[in-house]
């Protein structure tokens, strides 16, 4: 068996180290992104230097374990820069001199890094013992029968990692199917049939694929806003009006009524405790019309902690902003709002991060406070005009259309977003992102 002992949970690109662990006859390991070959290994350590690409398009990491005639006898997938759980644990089984399973090797990685609080790991639902190096002996078993190993870590503050593992009877043969949700765009005047209307009207690696079912469910928002709430205020009502702001302005320009709104920090905080370092951003809690219209929490002061004296990186805060957006397969959008600040700390640039989001399927708006014509708005390019109250409840109603119009498609398979497709057949829908 083979399974990655470096798990890339956020956002990584260009050449990284990328460590596996093997069991049973392993001679070599080769490595391949997006199917390209990317590094080969013929002996322990397991560790390459692969190099991920130059962006932050969704790719998939693949490493195949071969034996001494170079047969592949065990592979392993995973995807980059797309979303996937705060922890994860693999499991790796050993084999004894007759070939039959003997032991179970756990790893495991969460993104801020911090150790398991509990490790438990079970076989046919009896519990085995994990020493402090994550292995257990497995007591032996009939081969014949179907077998499975169940390890669950529980990581602070309430995160859990589970994984199964099946061995033995006829689970090689076993085919299990994985659903992909594909955002859509219905165009003005039209409407999106039922899913068993839609067959043939999505493609992926070119070939069609089935459709299970089509939802609409809540629209997801993530804000990255770099003028303070005060400046924002400040520029949009003139100080004789500003006593007039109160319940009236906190209903304006409400969103939809199943639609939510989170903020996002312009700086991150590193956790270096796991085996990839990380960079976290702060998040707001989970916003809805109840706590206000978009005017009102655009002007709030304390949906972040001020970071006003930390370096910002604002291009990052909203590659990140992309990434959460599609987390949970919602309807989603990411709004970055600019001042006249012109300082960015990020790594990737604004061109970078655009095109991640739109190889993710997720709309971004920039919207401006002081114009198109300021320094941040121009490095984003087309923007959006906010100066003035009627101008930001124009940009709002462009926004809440957009999510108005998204619907989610189920369909058969595991695909990376960049692989799906509209085929010919498809008629008033667009894919986000797709120019």
């Amino acid at each position: 068996m083979i399974a990655f002992v470096t798990l890339l949970l956020g956002l990584i690109s260009s050449a990284y180290p990328i460590e596996v662990a093997v069991g049973g006859p392993v001679a070599a390991v080769e490595f391949t992104v997006d199917g390209s070959p990317a590094g080969r290994l013929e002996g322990p350590p397991w560790v390459a230097q692969v190099n991920l690409g130059p962006d932050l398009r969704p790719r998939e990491l693949a490493a195949r374990a071969l034996d001494a005639e170079g047969k592949e006898i065990a592979r392993t997938s995973q995807w980059l820069n797309l979303p996937r759980p705060p922890a994860e644990v693999t499991v790796v089984l050993e084999n004894g001199p007759d070939g039959a399973p003997n032991a179970a090797v756990l790893t495991w990685q969460s993104v801020n890094g911090v150790k398991p609080v509990s490790v438990h790991l079970t076989l046919d639902d009896e519990p085995l013992t994990v020493d402090a190096k994550g292995r257990a002996e497995l007591p032996p078993r009939d081969l014949k029968s179907l077998h499975v190993l169940t390890a669950e870590l529980w990581f602070p503050p309430g995160v859990v990692a589970r994984k199964d593992v099946a061995y033995g009877g006829e689970y090689g043969s076993t085919v299990s199917t994985e659903l992909t949700a594909v955002p859509v765009r219905v165009r003005p005047g039209s409407s999106l049939p039922p899913a068993q209307d839609l067959d043939g009207w999505f493609s992926a690696e070119g070939q069609p694929v089935p459709v299970t079912a089509v939802e609409e469910g809540p629209g997801k928002v993530m804000m990255v806003r770099v003028p303070g709430g005060r400046e924002v205020l400040n520029k949009l009502v003139p100080p004789l009006r500003r006593s007039a702001v109160g319940p009236a302005f906190r209903r304006q320009m409400l969103l939809g009524e199943n639609d939510r709104v989170r903020f996002l920090s312009l700086s991150s905080s590193a956790f270096r405790g796991s085996r990839v370092p990380s960079q976290l951003f702060d998040m707001s809690q989970e916003l809805t019309r109840k706590e206000g219209g978009m005017f009102w929490l655009l002007t709030n002061t304390s949906m972040l902690t001020d970071v006003s004296g930390e370096e910002r990186r604002v291009s990052d805060a909203v590659a990140v902003a992309g990434l959460q957006a599609s987390a949970e397969n919602y309807r989603r959008a990411v709004v970055l709002v600019v001042g006249r600040e012109a300082k960015d700390a990020s790594r990737y640039d604004p061109t970078t991060v655009r095109a991640y989001l739109e190889s993710i399927r997720v709309p971004l708006f920039v919207w401006s406070l002081y114009g198109p014509g300021s320094p941040r708005a121009k490095v984003w390019g087309e923007t959006e005009d906010i100066s003035s109250l009627p101008k930001l409840e124009a940009a709002v109603t462009k926004l809440k259309a957009e999510l108005a119009a998204q619907k989610i498609v189920w369909i058969e398979g595991r695909h990376l977003p960049q692989a799906v497709a509209l085929s010919p057949n498809a008629k008033g829908v667009e894919l986000p992102g797709v120019r």
